[in-house]
């Protein structure tokens, strides 16, 4: 049974008149009486009385008139479901995130949310090596990563970012001293270089530019550890800038030098096709353009 053959039987119904209906419906009234014919023909019974003043439903169009309405309406619904996954309105989106865009990502997503509730969003803290993989193996639909990203990837930039240096609170350094060797003296609190291998390679960078090796007495399994540490007062650290938010007390001292700037971007596999996440896309385009 086609759902055309149902609408039609139920604009008649409801105008009681077969040539308004063909008018509603942009057809011929010629053509609108072959279908529901083809439609009477096809449920075995007549529908319509017809007489000078339009049409009356039967006995049994009575009857087969609440199932045509359920059908059309489910047919709408599924319609209407089809179009909001093909156009990302509804669906999966797995996010990675990282400590640099915590100040900002959070109120994209929300605002993305409430556009499309629809959307189910899960958020994963990771590492951009660790977001590489996963967008990369089809586990993971955006990431917010150091960029450049790797191959297979389309980003665009979302921060500029850049390395700091956490100083435990009450500490006489208040700007970067001259020797960085006097800082072996208090110890440095470092991030797993297997949690964090892009900052780790960034704080090699710029030690070896400097020659100075950090007397590394602490090794912790993620950021926030490492923050609580030094607003312990058991160390220095090197952080991403951005990550100051999270420390009260402490000093943090932006670093100088090329060497200790980078990028934080939006990534996605170039060659996969969603809908929700072309969608994700285009809102944080959006609203990094409103700033």
């Amino acid at each position: 049974m086609e759902i055309r053959l149902l609408r039609t039987f139920l604009a008649v119904e409801e105008l009681r008149h077969f040539s308004r209906a063909a008018d509603a419906l942009h057809m011929s009234q010629p053509a609108l009486s072959k279908q529901i014919g083809v439609l009477e023909a096809s449920i075995g019974g007549k529908l319509f009385e017809r007489g000078r003043h339009g049409a009356e439903l039967t006995l049994f169009g009575e009857r087969f008139l609440p199932d045509a309405q359920t059908l059309v309406r489910d047919a709408d619904d599924v319609l209407a479901r089809a179009r909001d996954a093909s156009s990302g309105r509804t669906g999966h989106l797995r996010i990675g995130i990282c400590l640099s865009v915590l100040t900002l990502v959070p109120k994209i997503i929300a605002d993305f949310r409430r556009a499309n509730p629809g959307v189910v969003i899960t958020l994963s803290d990771l590492s951009s090596a660790e977001q590489e993989r996963r967008l990369l193996a089809g586990k993971l639909d955006a990431g917010f990563l150091r960029l450049p990203a790797g191959a297979g990837l389309a980003s665009f930039k979302v921060v500029d970012e850049g390395l700091a240096l956490a100083m435990p609170p009450h500490s006489q350094y208040k700007r970067l001293p001259s020797d960085l060797a006097v800082l072996n003296d208090i110890g440095f609190i470092a991030l797993s270089r297997a949690r964090g291998p892009g900052l780790a390679a960034q704080i090699d960078r710029w030690c070896g530019a400097r020659r100075f090796v950090p007397n590394i007495t602490q090794h912790a399994e993620d950021v926030q550890s490492v923050l609580t540490s030094v607003a312990a007062c058991v160390g220095v650290a090197f952080i991403p800038s951005r990550a100051q938010y999270l420390l009260r007390d402490a000093t943090v001292l932006p670093l100088p030098g090329r060497d200790a700037r980078w990028r934080v971007g939006l990534a996605w596999a170039s060659a996969r096709e969603n809908p929700v996440t072309a969608r994700f896309v285009s809102h944080v385009r959006a609203a990094l353009s409103r700033g």
